[in-house]
Parts: structure tokens; C-alpha cells; sequence
């Protein structure tokens, strides 16, 4: 089988997927940091005594970041398979 050359709308479709691709991995990052400093790093400082215990007030925003940034992970993971019809219409069949 050989697949016929993109039309300028597949091109689209292709460049709309990648860049909801590179917004969930900077939500992921986003996620990864904010959980990892609400999780870990204030609670194990504060316990230390390095930072005063006032901090911990700060770890209810950072898991508040985190759990958005997760869920623009989940939604822009959606949106991308939603932007992948192209894919189908060149391999109709998955197993070929």
C-alpha cells in the first residue's frame, strides 16, 4: 500500500495535534514540579525546621496547580487523538 501524499488540511490537523502535544508536556512539567515542592519539598523542609512552618500554607496552592496542570495534561491528550482523524483516513485498516 502506498499511502497518497497530505493535503494542506491534513498538514493542519498534524500541526494542531504537535502543539497540543507540547502543551501537555508543559503541563505535565507544571504538574511534575508543583506536585514534587507541595509533596516533598515543603513538607521535608518545614520538618527540618530549614523554613519556618508558615510555608506549609503555601501547599494547598501548589497542589491546586498540580491537579490543573494534570487535568490540562488529560485534556490536551484529547484534543490531540481528536486532531489524529488524518491517520485514519491514510491507513484505513490498523493492521495491514
Amino acid at each position: 500500500m502506498d499511502p497518497q501524499p497530505l493535503s494542506p488540511s491534513e498538514w493542519a490537523q498534524i500541526g494542531t495535534a504537535l502543539k497540543f502535544l507540547w502543551a501537555a508536556l508543559g503541563c505535565a512539567i507544571v504538574a511534575g514540579f508543583s506536585l514534587l515542592t507541595a509533596h516533598a519539598l515543603i513538607t521535608s523542609l518545614v520538618d527540618t525546621n530549614t523554613i519556618p512552618s508558615g510555608w506549609s500554607n503555601l501547599r494547598p496552592v501548589f497542589y491546586f496547580i498540580g491537579i490543573v496542570a494534570v487535568i490540562g495534561v488529560i485534556v490536551c491528550f484529547v484534543f490531540a487523538a481528536i486532531n489524529l482523524e488524518w491517520l485514519e483516513v491514510l491507513y484505513p485498516r490498523y493492521w495491514q
